[in-house]
């Protein structure tokens, strides 16, 4: 072929313009399209993570003799009164969620690649409805911790289902943004359970029934017809949904096809299972070290949303006060959440944002550990700054998982791996933070930063990795590049 002239190089400088310009206006109807709905899936489903964990771990921050004295917001921590629980079986009720989410999250996650996505994640919140209903009518704590024990097994595939569904239909770097959207979502949902927790205290006493029966009522009754809709509403793959004409579906297909290179082998179905990409994920070292690194992640956003409204009672607010007060926190979270997927993805880079955010949160932590008597306000901006780079670093790391695990299945059995394993911090929280009667202390704060600090040095270290492996793939000879893609489904490898 012949030199270009200018001619021919404009003709193509047009066609990328017109190529870009398609792409955007295909994402922005996938956009108007799943992330709404997603999102209020994941509002509903972490709403009430965190409206119970509000009954079951605040009450532990409160002696019998000051429930007589308690008005409005306080109503809810007769939970435990009511059902007479010892301080065992509220720690025990308090773990026996993330127990199930732990042993089932593998499991959950291959039934998820066998029935596909959108059954799935219908099921799953049918399933989910039903059981919180009845955690409104228990009567004891053996009740309660096996309710909250089936809980966790219906929920452990829920969030690496919706993780994987975001890969179904974006392309890697489209998928940043997508998932910062959707963990502000999961966040944005944390300021809305004092709003919740108000509400359902106003409602005591109606039809025969106390504030934490609502509190139970309030999020349980709608889940069922959202689970329903969910089924008739998402699409499992772009090939089947009619809401794309058949040129953009092929364009989609192909346009995901590209992104994702040899690492596609099973793009045309999203309920096929590969054994060899299960195994896969257990042979992968760089799994073992997401997986600590997500421990300390998760770890430290635990401590931090269990105790923040201890920490808010600490500071002499009120009851009432203590609830309204924490909602700050979780929307100027929501802000830097969208920031740091903004910045995460325009720059296509993970790791250097990932530590940003883990220091920034580390930087809350200390704040509060060496300025606890200097007033109110200084330490609530601390908490506020800790909730800003912890709730960040963990949408930036989702996003960097996914970006780098290839193949359907692989990427969903490994996030829920990393979803079960993160859950360990939630499991042993009860047990390392103070006890009854006694307000957050310095201990939980460095408790938590010792978390951060683990996953700041994990993180690093799996970039360095990351990064000598990239630069050994980029002098491979054409035999060895070859050898290794001739690899049966050869996902990331």
């Amino acid at each position: 072929m012949g030199n270009q002239g200018p001619f021919d190089m404009v003709i193509q400088e047009e066609e990328i313009i017109r190529y870009q310009r398609a792409v955007s206006r295909l994402i922005c109807k996938l956009d108007r399209r799943l992330i709404p709905f997603l999102a209020l899936l994941e509002i509903a489903r972490f709403g009430f993570q965190v409206a119970i964990g509000l009954i079951l771990i605040l009450v532990e921050h409160f002696s019998k003799k000051e429930f007589q004295m308690l008005t409005g917001h306080a109503l809810l921590t007769t939970f435990k009164v009511d059902l007479d629980l010892t301080n065992e079986e509220n720690n025990w009720t308090t773990s026996a969620f993330f127990i199930a989410y732990l042993i089932f999250a593998i499991p959950s996650s291959l039934i998820l690649r066998l029935l596909g996505t959108t059954r799935y994640l219908s099921l799953s919140l049918i399933s989910w409805g039903a059981i919180t209903i009845g955690m409104a009518f228990v009567t004891n704590a053996r009740q309660v911790i096996i309710l909250r024990f089936f809980l966790g097994m219906v929920i452990a595939g829920y969030f690496p289902g919706i993780i994987t569904y975001f890969s179904l239909w974006y392309p890697k770097r489209e998928q940043i943004m997508r998932i910062a959207i959707f963990c502000t979502a999961t966040f944005a949902s944390g300021a809305l359970v004092g709003i919740l927790a108000y509400a359902s205290s106003k409602m005591n006493g109606i039809a025969n029934l106390k504030s934490w029966q609502w509190l139970f009522l309030l999020p349980g009754l709608p889940v069922i017809p959202i689970g329903i809709m969910t089924y008739l509403a998402l699409g499992s793959i772009p090939e089947t949904v009619q809401w794309l004409d058949n040129c953009e579906k092929q364009f989609l297909t192909n346009l995901l096809r590209q992104d994702s290179g040899v690492a596609n082998s099973e793009r045309a179905s999203d309920s096929l299972l590969s054994w060899r990409q299960v195994w896969y994920v257990f042979v992968d070292w760089r799994m073992y070290l997401y997986a600590t690194i997500i421990i300390g992640d998760l770890g430290g956003i635990k401590c931090l949303m269990t105790s923040l409204p201890s920490i808010m009672k600490g500071l002499h607010y009120s009851i009432e006060e203590a609830h309204l007060m924490t909602i700050i926190p979780y929307v100027i979270s929501c802000f830097t959440i969208l920031l740091g997927g903004y910045s995460s993805s325009r720059r296509n880079e993970h790791a250097y944002h990932h530590v940003f955010f883990l220091c920034l949160g580390l930087l809350g932590f200390i704040l509060m550990i060496t300025l606890e008597e200097r007033g109110k306000l200084v330490m609530y901006v601390s908490v506020c700054i800790a909730c800003c780079g912890t709730f960040s670093a963990l949408s930036i790391l989702w996003s960097w998982l996914t970006n780098n695990v290839g193949g359907n299945t692989k990427r969903t059995v490994a996030v829920g791996m990393m979803s079960g394993i993160g859950q360990i911090g939630a499991i042993i929280q009860p047990q390392v933070f103070s006890g009854e009667d006694k307000p957050v202390s310095r201990r939980d704060h460095i408790i938590a930063s010792g978390f951060l600090v683990g996953a700041l040095i994990m993180t690093l270290i799996l970039r360095y990795c990351l990064m000598m492996e990239n630069r050994r793939r980029q002098y491979l000879s054409d035999d060895d590049y070859n050898r290794e893609a001739a690899i049966e489904e050869p996902c990331d490898w």
